[in-house]
């Protein structure tokens, strides 16, 4: 096992650019190479109500696709119901998200799994209180970085920020994967890997396809298109 880091932090130049499709894939990379991998969202905002509670769609999903059988508390530690970042989601529950508390259930997963992937909420700079942002999470952790970005045009300037804010800050970042979110390919999509692959600092690992139907089968078939040599070199020597 490389000492590089025991998994991966996915996080977005945005909100929707398809995080928690993106870590659903490199769960089933991982595991199709031999890892037991798990995963995370620690923080989930925007979640619907099941049970008198809100109810952590993505971290149920991640929980599904890594095949996993812990309780969804411990991979989503904090849920929220308002569509909103997740301090301020936090602040109108009455509830302060409390990094020690996800730092705990990270450290009883990795104990457990040989890889973790973790999604971390929207981008880099989102509070999740206001001492503490996602960047903060992503440093504590000390995952090196996957950067999802859409596909289409505005994604170059996104990515080169989220780059650079990272590699500025000192986080290690594996490379960028860039998702097409629909069906259509207009010239933005078929030129801006070549862009990024040009002026980024790190990979470009691949292009993610749109997914007709989302499914593991669907999503493990897809995640072929993820370039695994760079990614192979934070676990094998």
């Amino acid at each position: 096992m490389s000492k590089k880091g025991k998994g991966f932090f996915v996080t977005g130049t945005g909100t929707g650019v398809g995080k928690t499709v993106i870590a659903g894939a490199l769960v089933r990379l991982l595991q199709k190479h031999g890892l037991k991998a798990g995963a995370m969202k620690p923080v989930e905002s925007g979640c619907l109500r099941r049970d008198g509670a809100p109810f952590p769609q993505d971290g149920s999903f991640l929980r599904e696709i890594s095949g996993m059988d812990e309780g969804l508390a411990e991979m989503t530690p904090y849920a929220f119901e308002a569509p909103l970042a997740p301090m301020v989601a936090a602040e109108m529950e009455n509830t302060r998200i409390e990094p020690g508390v996800i730092m705990e259930k990270f450290e009883r997963l990795s104990g457990k799994y040989g890889a973790m992937i973790v999604e971390g909420a929207g981008g880099l700079l989102v509070p999740l209180r206001d001492d503490f942002f996602v960047i903060d999470l992503a440093r504590a952790l000390a995952l090196p970085l996957v950067i999802v970005a859409k596909a289409g045009l505005g994604t170059v300037n996104h990515t080169l920020l989220t780059v650079r804010c990272a590699l500025s800050e000192g986080l290690e970042v594996a490379g960028v994967i860039l998702n097409r979110t629909g069906p259509e390919e207009g010239l933005a999509e078929k030129t801006n890997p070549d862009v990024l692959k040009k002026f980024s600092p790190v990979p470009v690992l691949g292009v993610f396809p749109c997914l007709g139907q989302v499914t593991a089968d669907s999503i493990e078939r897809a995640a072929d298109c993820i370039e695994t040599g760079t990614l192979k070199s934070f676990f094998f020597d």
